[in-house]
């Protein structure tokens, strides 16, 4: 079986999984993951910096771990959040959001900025300080399977440029994911050459840090 094929056969899996997750759990865990993400990470991060965030993350939908409580303690915080629309073409582009007045639901019922909200240019991409992404599996490595539309793979590829383009030290975003603990696997992920890995993972029962990334 091919690398393709594996993680086909990972993304029904995995999906099965979290769909079985009861809604009462899937929302606790969410949220315990939020408080320890804001706590461990996010509040440690802003002191560092001296200043607020520029926090990129995909807006929750249906069984998806509930980025909201976490969305909502950073701009509590001042952070400006910026979350993406992803076009009928395929081009995933991003927005500075104020709040849920920007919102709309999208081509499949998914959240996503209204067309009135500005793009966030690529010029802008070295600006971010942490990207929360979605997924359907991770593993201890960094590695993650996603829903397989390429979009955050290529999202990372830009991203990665963009931070390189940054006149002199090169400031360093934390790539992370929201997660349900039995959306994390023991065994390495398939991966491939594209992919991106992943620097955290923020669960109910504690932050993991990739170790070796």
């Amino acid at each position: 079986m091919d690398i393709k094929e594996r993680k086909k056969k990972l993304r029904a899996h995995m999906a099965g999984v979290r769909s079985s997750i009861p809604e009462a759990v899937r929302q606790a865990e969410a949220l315990a993951a939020c408080l320890r993400a804001e706590r461990e990470v996010l509040g440690p991060l802003r002191a560092r910096k001296g200043a607020p965030l520029t926090v990129f993350s995909y807006l929750s939908f249906r069984d998806e771990p509930d980025t909201t409580p976490l969305l909502r303690s950073c701009r509590d915080r001042g952070d400006r959040i910026v979350v993406p629309r992803v076009a009928r073409d395929g081009r995933m582009t991003l927005h500075l959001v104020n709040g849920t007045q920007d919102l709309t639901e999208g081509t499949w019922g998914i959240p996503e900025p209204s067309e009135r909200v500005p793009v966030w240019p690529v010029s802008r991409y070295g600006e971010l300080d942490l990207v929360l992404v979605p997924g359907l599996a991770f593993d201890g490595f960094g590695g993650r399977i996603g829903y397989g539309g390429g979009y955050y793979d290529r999202f990372m590829s830009v991203l990665e440029g963009a931070h390189r383009a940054v006149p002199g030290e090169s400031p360093r975003v934390v790539k992370a994911a929201l997660t349900y603990r039995e959306l994390i696997v023991e065994e390495p992920l398939p991966m491939e050459e594209h992919d991106f890995r992943l620097d955290m993972l923020f669960t109910a029962s504690g932050i993991i840090y990739i170790e070796g990334k």
